[in-house]
């Protein structure tokens, strides 16, 4: 794998799975390749189709094969998983840049917790 910089642009969400008995989701979405250091967008409160439009830059290392988007609902104590899902970084590595809505699929792929808009660029 190539190395460089990873320019993630985490743009929106849309039709998150409520996780909250009352109002809607307080969302933010962690992003990684390495559980060890993790990046995160601020927390959009009262929606389930949240507006981050948040730049993050990650280092790729060779060994970075794949991106993972966790998104979740923060909570007064602890968080709710809305969803998760990942990016093979090959698609980004051949073109240089990704621009998609990424699905949340839940129950095995069979159903969906939502998506989310993701943009990344490759240098």
């Amino acid at each position: 794998m190539p190395t460089g910089v990873l320019e993630v642009n985490i743009i929106e969400g849309r039709s998150l799975k409520n996780c909250d008995f009352f109002g809607e989701n307080d969302a933010y979405v962690e992003i990684y390749m390495d559980k060890r250091y993790k990046q995160r967008t601020i927390t959009i409160k009262n929606s389930n189709n949240p507006v981050w439009d948040e730049q993050l830059t990650f280092n790729i290392h060779k060994n970075d094969s794949t991106v993972h988007f966790d998104v979740y609902d923060a909570d007064l104590i602890g968080r709710d998983t809305i969803g998760k899902c990942k990016v093979d970084l090959k698609q980004v590595f051949n073109t240089g840049a990704f621009d998609e809505w990424i699905k949340l699929p839940a129950h095995f792929g069979l159903s969906s917790r939502g998506e989310i808009h993701v943009k990344m660029n490759f240098t």
